[in-house]
């Protein structure tokens, strides 16, 4: 994959975008193992809208899923606001799932090269 062993890297994160009304959180691990949850309101709008600008709203989850499998994470996007339009969400989205993305593929310079793994850190 393009980020290799992803030694050193972030890996997790998570981040909110905001625009118009719309707020968007994207939570993200680049795990290799693909995942995608999501509550985005796009087939279920408001304005019954179809098209976000010249894209369709189906097209948007077709989108988001193929970034998902294809970059092999997992993520989970929460819409914590809806917009006032699918182009709300849409763009809400895109920049939470940006930011989300760049501070994962970082390099931590605490980590040493070493792959993040949350295991052995959970107790009970």
């Amino acid at each position: 994959t393009a980020f290799g062993t992803k030694a050193g890297l972030n890996r997790m994160w998570c981040a909110v975008g905001t625009y118009g009304d719309a707020e968007v959180e994207v939570t993200m691990d680049l795990s290799n193992r693909p995942c995608i949850t999501h509550n985005l309101s796009l087939s279920s709008n408001p304005n019954d809208e179809e098209y976000a600008g010249d894209l369709s709203v189906e097209m948007l989850d077709h989108v988001i899923e193929s970034l998902v499998m294809n970059s092999r994470s997992t993520v989970h996007i929460l819409e914590k606001k809806v917009g006032k339009t699918v182009v709300e969400t849409a763009l809400a989205t895109a920049m939470a799932f940006g930011k989300a993305l760049r501070m994962c593929a970082a390099v931590d310079p605490r980590r040493a090269g070493k792959t993040a793994s949350s295991k052995g850190t959970l107790s009970v």
